[in-house]
């Protein structure tokens, strides 16, 4: 039975290996064309500027076509440009806010010639005016020269139809010492209303900008729009939008804030954040739009948010001013924890938040270290060793771990006997396993205590790697490009060939081989089968990911190595003395066990004879007390 069984499984698993393989053969060969879509980006940004800027006046109409009337001409836009040494923010006077920023040392995959651009495909302006979602600010702000500093600030103000007097003002830090200060802008806004009538503030909001997928191999769940209401942050991936079986898309989506803090739009590796300098109740716009790649059949998704203004009536002749601030730059997690704790959990490392964090402050200290012995494969070398660190941080734990397991491997043939002794009373075989392992005082968990605390830490270190900016572009070894990419050295038959998830397939075959055979025929086959599983899975994921687990499998297998040159353990009943009546007995794990399979029994056995296991109460007196004088 067990080996039908663990045919269909293997059989199964082959199926979705077969399946995963054709999946990834298409994300190869969207790879192999994204060098062309991101000319072809560059291309259609250009063209769009240019047809925002109108060089000269519209043609006229073409023969047969005087009828018909001409399009409108665009406004007249004009950029300023303010830079850090890090970014070169575009602002726009058309809809008044930051058109895209530029990062200096950023690029886009695979070419360090072109750097990246944030909200490039933005739908507005960051801190554009706008009456809602899905609606471009196409009001033409004046640039006041006499109010703003070159190179230093800008101020935009215009009339709004409404009859709203909008005065923006955009400015750098002072200070770009200080940790993220040439990716922030100081942003302010004053409203003023010159209206005879009350006009509602709160109709009106501030675009965060947008952020989509900057490869094709991107996880959609990475873009994602967050707020905070002064308490904690709410992530929300675009793929919230998404609707039911029955229901079709959601077009928007908006989050009430109790009190907005700080919110904007993320991808896997950059982010766009609005922080308020004074929090005010609120609420979150946001909806998606399609980011197409050559190859695709769907396009994947970005996501467009907007903060709405605070619930207030503006009287004649009143004005309303807010102050913020604007990250437009990497999700650092070193730096944006030295910038303050809220601009830290932008990470949105999740519920393995506290291990994540400790990893990645271990890893720039480690490469702090490294950097300055040589910088050829600094950061691959840092992974290997703060792997290395880890795995000797639990040595001790894995050693008792192991020995453990060897004593139950000693443990198989007595737990046979007892199978063939009671081959249909699979609750008699139990006990009678439960008095084996009291007898021998054999802990039947204590072999999967190391794989327990590996999970954690390996989630730990997958979210930590996933969202680690600092690995873009550096490569490792001789083959390795970018170690937040796969690996990819080629392809066979339309395939990709990423080199270290297989040689981490063998390691793990390897190190399996050497572990102590524990468990069942199937138990043990399906555990001998479980790295196919991980190779299917971690295929397509970053490079310092895979280098992570085969530098993990190599180390196990010499930890193993060394184990089995130590004497082997010896299988000993656990010796019985005297109990000492004045002393509290503390029961071992297997005696509560075991106490909790005779209470299953005795419940059973209630059952059986048509009473109530709740009825069952232990009727042993207790002794009294003796009585001490009064």
């Amino acid at each position: 039975m067990y080996d039908k069984k663990t045919w269909i499984v293997v059989s199964l698993c082959s199926v979705l290996m077969a399946y995963t393989m054709y999946d990834m053969n298409k994300k190869g060969q969207i790879a192999a064309k994204e060098r062309e879509q991101q000319q072809k980006l560059e291309e259609f940004n250009r063209k769009a500027l240019e047809a925002k800027n109108p060089k000269a006046d519209v043609p006229p109409a073409a023969s047969g076509e005087e009828g018909k009337t001409p399009p409108p001409v665009a406004p007249e836009e004009k950029l300023i440009v303010l830079e850090t040494p890090e970014v070169a923010f575009s602002l726009t006077t058309l809809g008044g806010g930051v058109k895209f920023a530029s990062l200096k040392n950023q690029y886009e995959i695979g070419d360090k010639k072109i750097p990246i651009h944030i909200n490039d495909d933005g739908k507005n302006p960051v801190a554009a005016l706008t009456n809602g979602p899905n609606t471009f600010d196409s009001l033409l702000y004046g640039y006041d020269e006499k109010m703003s500093v070159a190179g230093k600030s800008a101020v935009f103000i215009a009339k709004t139809p409404e009859g709203l007097i909008v005065k923006k003002t955009f400015s750098l830090l002072d200070d770009n010492a200080k940790p993220g200060s040439a990716f922030l802008l100081n942003f302010e806004v004053v409203i003023e209303n010159t209206n005879a009538t009350a006009v509602a503030l709160n109709q009106w909001t501030l675009a965060l900008g947008s952020a989509g997928p900057i490869h094709a191999q991107e996880w959609p769940a990475q873009t994602t729009y967050f707020y905070h209401d002064d308490q904690e942050y709410h992530f929300i991936e675009v793929t919230s939008f998404k609707g039911g079986i029955i229901s079709s898309d959601k077009s928007q989506d908006e989050k009430p804030v109790a009190k907005a803090a700080l919110a904007g739009v993320c991808d896997q590796f950059f982010t766009i954040a609005l922080k308020c300098s004074e929090p005010y109740p609120s609420s979150v716009i946001a909806h998606p739009y399609d980011v197409p790649f050559p190859g695709l059949e769907k396009p994947l998704h970005g996501v467009s948010s907007y903060l709405r203004l605070p619930v207030q009536s503006l009287a004649q002749g009143e004005q309303k001013k807010l102050s913020f601030q604007i990250y437009m730059g990497p999700k650092n997690n070193n730096m944006l924890r030295k910038m303050g704790e809220q601009w830290g959990d932008i990470m949105n490392y999740g519920v393995f938040s506290p291990i994540s964090r400790f990893l990645n402050w271990v890893l720039h200290w480690i490469h702090e270290v490294i950097s300055k012995m040589s910088s050829t494969w600094s950061w691959g070398i840092s992974i290997i060793v703060l792997t290395l660190c880890v795995r000797t941080a639990i040595w001790p734990l894995y050693n008792k771990s192991n020995r453990s397991m060897k004593r139950m491997a000693k443990l198989k043939p007595e737990m046979d006997k007892i199978k063939e002794k009671y081959p249909s009373d699979p609750t008699k075989v139990n006990q009678e396993v439960m008095k084996l392992y009291k007898k021998y005082g054999v802990n039947p968990i204590g072999g999967c205590l190391p794989m327990l605390l590996q999970i954690p830490i390996f989630f730990g270190f997958y979210r930590m790697l996933q969202y680690a900016v600092e690995l873009r572009h550096e490569p490792f070894l001789w083959w390795v490009k970018d170690l937040s990419q796969p690996d990819t050295i080629g392809h066979l038959f339309g395939y990709p060939v990423n080199l270290l998830p297989i040689i981490m397939t063998l390691t793990s075959f390897a190190q399996m081989a050497m572990m102590p055979k524990t468990g069942d025929k199937m138990q043990q086959r399906m555990m001998m089968f479980m790295p196919f599983v991980f190779l299917i899975f971690c295929y397509s994921f970053a490079s310092a990911l895979a280098l992570y687990w085969t530098t993990q499998n190599i180390f196990t297998i010499f930890q193993t190595w060394l184990t089995s040159k130590l004497p082997e353990p010896v299988l000993k009943e656990k010796p019985t003395g005297p109990v000492d009546p004045s002393k509290p007995q503390k029961k071992t794990f297997m005696e509560r066990m075991m106490e909790k399979q005779e209470e299953l029994q005795r419940q059973q056995a209630a059952r059986a004879r048509g009473e109530n296991p709740a009825d069952l109460r232990d009727v042993t007196p207790k002794k009294r007390p003796p009585k001490t004088g009064g």
